[in-house]
């Protein structure tokens, strides 16, 4: 995968398009837009942990909940209080 992140750093090209990163953008502590991931690992109105190619993305929050879930984006709402990513 260096080989693909060079080109891609070099060519200046979309991070989260080529390497298949995940693309994650907050309004407030309200709500998460998650792009490119591969599935939910857990979903609780306490937690919802997501499989990304970076690894393991935890929300935790309180009165989470899935607004929309779509094959190439999810959004999540509630109040997120931490996000953090595991090995």
């Amino acid at each position: 995968m260096g080989f693909r992140r060079n080109m891609t750093e070099a060519l200046e090209l979309p991070k989260e398009i080529l390497l298949h990163l995940p693309l994650i953008s907050f309004i407030g502590q309200e709500e998460v837009t998650i792009e490119n991931y591969k599935g939910i690992l857990e979903y609780s109105e306490e937690t919802v942990r997501i499989g990304t190619a970076a690894g393991i993305l935890r929300l935790e929050g309180q009165g989470l909940c899935l607004k929309q879930l779509s094959a190439e984006c999810m959004v999540v709402t509630g109040r997120v209080e931490k996000m953090e990513f595991l090995q």
